[in-house]
């Protein structure tokens, strides 16, 4: 009862029906809320809205300049957030309540131009927008209970991302507030902070959950003096990346925490792709706000370490100088690494601070700087872009928050506020001389791992295996377990062991798995184009089976740091999804792959095992062939020939028997690809992924039926794949 007439009294507050007013049920809302009565108006006069270039910012040190520039060069885009525009009279209470609760948002935006100490920023510690920034977040702090029918509702992430505004803006503003304020602020934060702890996300929502762990690296700060508070925040960290307070980045428990050991954070239980960018993002800023600290170091550099890792070795350079990897095995997204979110321009540079593991994200070749507006650029370069950086902010403030200054919105919850560039407050000293020693050395690590010369053969956690050979390369993904949730409404990735990257240096890549659609929409009725290596097929009924939907195949890697043999088995039919119904004979039908590396290329072998029970219409094993990106329409498209009847002849949609070989060209070079035995091939027409990164794709398909209606005893399929010679 209690919850339903606190619930009530929220809703009025939030809608105004009998006048908005501030929410006052604990005492240090009603301190927070005395004291901004006693703000007046003239407190918040901002007039100065310009930023300069100062004739003398050229005396500044190099280091200097490169962490200004990282920021303002580099991202001279950066908006200066509307509310330094707007009228002081919009941050008086008065103003504020009314007829609904008015208020800007990013109040972290603010505190973060009022801390950047460039020379030229007018905003520099500014005590007006100190107060306009505690004002926002105070009235954030205040109301966000409102945003939801219940408060046990409140999604972690929601609270990490509010949370951590407040806590910064303290950081930044707090020496305006008076002692008693500043209590009451730090109140308000322990509140919303105590839910949070309740419900510290584990593998649902993982990339913006991650935002916790920047929050806490905060709050570590801003309760620094509270007893206890470290090691209760170290606790928590660990706990939502490994699972348990007394885990860590080798001994993680994904089922119960977020980080697994190959390098990513999952999602829904499962690798992720383009999310992880995001995850990426904060954990990024949580590791440059703890550096240095012992107890965070125990376990943060190492997580971000084998995360950029696992990215570098997920990247992949195609011939006209853009980077692409695949997505097939990727629980939500299906953008690859190369093209992950939260890429602010700002966090690649945080990365190469924190590890030589990111040297290759600067865009810094070792021969030459091939972008000048990335990387390592000199002097002359630095402050010449600082200065059109100075021009355009003036020129085009454009505010990102959709609103006016002169009309403050309604108040409502901001579930992704404003990205901090926290290269800035954490600019580790010396980088740029870092960087240019490594230019100098001609570091091999400034180039990702298949761009570089020289071989390698690496297995992430027995999870993913990468190798390269001279100028030719591959992945496999054998995850060995998805959630118990894979397959549900059609969710869930394309992977059970596949071939997932084949990449030449000549010819970029050529076979590719790629999520085919958003992660809820890739269901069974669109088997026939799924863009991923499977083997799979239809019922008498006409229900659908794959190995791409094996949520727990058993896998070996032979040996396992560096192997040359990976397998791969699992069931087909109902053991194999949590969602489809009993199709084939239960439990009795299974696949079993081999992948394994030879001089002479990737040999694959792949096939069926059952009791030759149920009718079957079709098995096929799929090749998926990586024409183009839409986004290079002028790029020609990947030819495909079938080798058969002594000669080679362009691939077509009609079956052709007696296929011994195949022949796909891309750019200036190309993929051969040998069966032991002559095979009975398809070729699909060409089709364009669905969702964020719309490619071109043709599927080959080996025939495993072979004219039969049962489900063959044994089926098997071998090939080599190579580099065209």
């Amino acid at each position: 009862m209690r919850r339903i007439v606190s619930f009530i009294g929220l809703f009025v507050v939030a809608h105004g029906i009998f006048g908005a007013k501030l929410p006052q049920d604990y005492p240090w809302q009603k301190t927070l809320r005395a004291y901004l009565a006693t703000l007046p108006e003239e407190a918040f006069l901002i007039t100065d809205l310009d930023l300069t270039f100062p004739k003398d910012y050229a005396t500044n040190s190099t280091d200097r300049i490169y962490r200004d520039w990282i920021i303002l060069g580099n991202f001279g885009r950066e908006p200066i957030t509307a509310a330094f525009r707007a009228k002081p009279r919009h941050f008086v209470l008065s103003a504020i309540e009314g007829d609904q609760i008015r208020s800007f948002p990013g109040p972290a935006a603010l505190a973060w131009w009022i801390r950047f100490d460039y020379p030229g920023n007018p905003f520099a510690a500014s005590q007006a927008g100190m107060r306009r920034a505690l004002v926002i977040a105070m009235v954030d702090m205040l109301m966000l209970e409102t945003a939801h029918a219940m408060p046990f509702t409140i999604k972690p992430d929601f609270m990490a991302a509010n949370i951590g505004t407040w806590a910064y803006t303290y950081s930044v503003c707090r020496a305006l507030l008076p002692g008693a304020i500043q209590a009451a602020y730090r109140e308000g934060i322990y509140h919303h902070f105590k839910l949070m702890e309740r419900m510290a996300p584990r593998d649902g929502n993982s990339n913006m959950d991650m935002r916790g762990l920047a929050t806490l690296a905060e709050l570590d700060h801003v309760f620094a003096e509270a007893p206890g508070f470290h090691q209760r925040a170290i606790r928590l960290a660990r706990r939502i990346l490994f699972g348990a307070p007394d885990r860590g980045p080798t001994t993680t428990d994904p089922r119960r925490g977020t980080f697994h050991r190959a390098g990513y954070i999952g999602e829904a239980d499962g690798p992720e792709t383009s999310y992880n960018g995001i995850s990426m993002f904060h954990l990024t800023e949580a590791a440059m706000l703890t550096r240095g600290e012992a107890d965070w170091d125990a376990f943060m550099p190492e997580v971000i370490r084998r995360m950029v890792r696992f990215r570098a070795y997920n990247t992949f350079p195609e011939p006209d100088g853009s980077f692409d990897g695949p997505s097939s095995w990727s629980t939500r997204t299906n953008d690859p690494y190369t093209h992950d979110q939260r890429d602010r321009p700002w966090r690649r540079y945080a990365e190469a601070m924190l590890t030589d593991e990111a040297l290759f994200r600067l865009g810094i070749h070792p021969d030459h700087l091939f972008d000048r507006s990335r990387g390592h650029p000199d002097r002359t370069q630095m402050l010449d872009d600082i200065e059109k950086a100075v021009a355009r902010l003036n020129a085009r403030p454009r505010p990102s928050e959709g609103w006016h200054p002169d009309s403050p919105p309604v108040w409502k919850e901001h579930h992704w506020p404003n990205d901090i560039p926290y290269t800035f407050d954490q600019y580790v000293p010396g980088s740029h001389a870092k960087f240019a020693k490594s230019v100098t050395a001609k570091s091999p690590l400034l180039l990702a791992p298949f761009a570089r010369e020289g071989d390698f053969n690496e297995s992430f956690d027995e999870e993913f295996w990468m190798a390269k050979r001279g100028d030719w390369g591959f992945q496999v993904e054998a995850v060995p377990h998805m959630s118990r949730s894979y397959d549900k409404g059609g969710s869930g990735a394309l992977a059970g062991g596949s071939l997932a990257a084949f990449w030449t240096r000549q010819s970029g890549l050529i076979l590719l798995g790629r999520l085919p659609d958003k992660w809820n929409h890739v269901t069974w009725d669109k088997i026939e184009t799924w863009p991923t290596h499977h083997l799979w097929g239809r019922t008498k009924e006409g229900t659908a089976f794959s190995s791409a939907r094996q949520w727990h195949p058993w896998t070996r890697f032979e040996p396992g740091q560096h192997p040359k043999t990976v397998h791969v088995h699992g069931y087909l039919g109902p053991r194999q999804t949590v969602e489809q119904e009993d199709s084939i004979d239960s439990g009795h039908v299974y696949y079993r792959r081999r992948f394994e590396l030879k001089d002479d290329g990737l040999h694959i072998s792949s096939e069926i095992l059952s009791r030759g029970q149920d009718e079957v219409r079709e098995i096929w094993e799929t090749i998926p062939v990586f024409l183009n990106p839409t986004r290079r329409p002028t790029t020609p498209d990947t030819t495909i020939e079938l080798h058969a009847n002594g000669r080679w002849q362009p691939a077509t949609t009609a079956p052709t028997a007696g296929v011994t070989a195949l022949r796909m060209k891309r750019f200036a070079g190309g993929v051969q690809l040998y069966f032991t035995q002559p095979q009975r091939i398809a070729v699909g027409d060409p089709f364009e992924t669905a969702y964020q990164k719309k490619d071109r794709f043709r599927l080959i398909r080996v025939d495993l039926l072979r004219g039969q209606d049962r489900m063959p005893i044994k089926a098997v399929v071998s090939y080599r794949i190579t580099a065209e010679k």
